[in-house]
């Protein structure tokens, strides 16, 4: 639990001292480099070449500057403020989880992340971390008083009266350098409140601020015992269960394809599916919005000459016309990294799409195609390069990429995953297939870096304005 990381600053720091000069070790710069860069910027200026695709736009260290702190409004973070932000990821933002490094790797992003700014030399500027008081009891009466401290601190202006993020004051707010910022839509909980959803992540928000934004601190207009009232109102309004697990850090998961010997169809409701355990991937949006797909379950089964993968995810709207300009596809991805291991982050390309020295594959299921196919057996599809059309009997296209901009077509005699999809009761099944022979890059290893993707029409997405997941281990029998 996030409570957890806030008191193992001590920890942290034993650690720091047993590692000398881990902050400016050729590992830490190398993982920044890698994995950090292309948002927050090679000088750590947030500006990098993904700044285009993200909302809100990633840190700016030079700043020193930091919204998700223990200490109070106006000083800097501990390194445990730090730690746990990398480690953990930031909600509803394109911030990823960083808990399969070790912890030497963290630590060292740590410390290379503080060079960026000299705030960290300053001694006087150094607080220590805000005092938590015991949470009272979250009762109706409770829930009350916070309700109405709610609107007297004018909270519901940016918020809503509902806190749905939607207050008189929402459109109009910009951080410290007048970027459009989007007050949290309360109702979403542990899917949004960056700072985190639980009891003492909320009181924590309420009395430190987030600095740079328009939400103050709150520490001296409340007093412990009302910031708990406004605590309790503040997670009434969630739609999205608070229980243990859904405030609990989410795990970069592992997925395990489950030997099989039944013969699959590419019917997405094959019966054989209910054997194969799935895995639920929570999926951040690169642009804020209003919706997108929060989640994909995932299962994969391998049998002696085929991988078999079946994604399903919640989408209200079945969003898969052609040839409208004014619509959006719905769309899901996974790709793969061939040449390196999960293991290795020193050796693993940045997650958007690969990197100028690490060619990523992309299996793209597209609804537009499915609705063609489903209907004339076909799709038709003009080559980026050449401009040259061709049939494709299979809605799922192979492409590969070595950065953003860089997709790159396979030709059609090498388009070696078949796919099919349906949409029903608000649900979309898609499963892909490919053959484990010689042109599968998959064949041939027993593990391998994996990452997902997904577009929902409806939330406009397309390109880069979609949710993803953080690279994961795929095992392989």
């Amino acid at each position: 639990m996030r409570q957890v990381a806030i008191s193992a600053t001590a920890l942290i720091t034993s650690l720091l001292c047993a590692s000398p000069g881990i902050a400016g070790s050729d590992d830490a710069k190398q993982l920044y480099s890698k994995h950090c860069a292309a948002c927050h910027g090679e000088n750590g200026d947030g500006i990098g070449t993904a700044e285009k695709f993200l909302y809100p736009k990633a840190r700016d260290f030079t700043r020193g500057v930091y919204k998700f702190r223990t200490t109070p409004s106006g000083s800097p973070p501990t390194d445990d403020d730090i730690y746990r932000s990398i480690k953990y990821g930031v909600a509803g933002t394109s911030m990823p989880a960083w808990d399969r490094m070790t912890e030497k790797q963290l630590l060292g992003l740590v410390q290379y992340v503080k060079t960026f700014s000299d705030i960290f030399e300053d001694e006087e500027a150094m607080e220590k971390p805000v005092t938590l008081t015991k949470e009272s009891k979250n009762t109706a009466q409770s829930v009350a008083s916070g309700k109405k401290l709610y609107v007297e601190l004018e909270c519901n202006k940016c918020h809503g009266d509902e806190g749905r993020g939607d207050g008189p004051s929402a459109a109009t707010l910009t951080d410290d350098w007048d970027n459009p910022i989007t007050p949290y839509d309360l109702t979403l909980g542990p899917l949004l409140m960056k700072g985190g959803a639980a009891s003492a992540d909320i009181y924590r928000t309420l009395v430190t601020g987030l600095d740079s934004t328009p939400m103050p601190s709150f520490a001296e207009e409340l007093n412990p015992a009302q910031t708990w009232d406004v605590v309790h109102y503040i997670q009434s309004m969630s739609t999205v269960s608070l229980d243990a697990a859904s405030l609990a850090p989410q795990k970069t998961p592992t997925l395990k394809a489950v030997k099989v010997n039944d013969q699959f169809s590419l019917n997405p409701n094959d019966n054989a599916w209910q054997n194969i355990e799935a895995t639920k991937i929570r999926l951040r949006p690169l642009w804020a919005m209003d919706d997108w797909v929060k989640e994909v379950s995932v299962q994969v089964a391998q049998s002696s000459g085929e991988l078999l993968v079946r994604m399903q995810w919640q989408d209200k709207t079945q969003d898969a016309n052609i040839g409208n300009t004014t619509d959006f596809r719905d769309g899901v991805a996974i790709q793969h990294v061939a040449a390196a291991s999960p293991d290795d982050y020193l050796g693993l390309p940045f997650i958007g799409m690969g990197d100028d020295k690490e060619e990523v594959t992309i299996w793209q299921w597209k609804s537009d195609w499915q609705t063609a196919i489903d209907k004339d057996g076909f799709v038709m599809i003009k080559s980026k390069k050449t401009d040259e059309k061709s049939k494709r009997s299979s809605p799922v296209d192979v492409v590969k990429a070595k950065g953003f901009g860089t997709l790159g077509d396979i030709p059609v005699s090498q388009q070696n995953v078949k796919g099919k999809a349906v949409w029903k009761d608000g649900v979309w099944t898609v499963v892909m297939i490919q053959k484990l022979n010689s042109q599968s890059e998959l064949a041939k290893h027993k593990k391998l870096p994996v990452a997902v993707a997904a577009w929902d029409g409806s939330a406009n997405n397309r390109g880069g304005h979609k949710a993803v997941s953080n690279w994961m281990e795929l095992e392989l029998n």
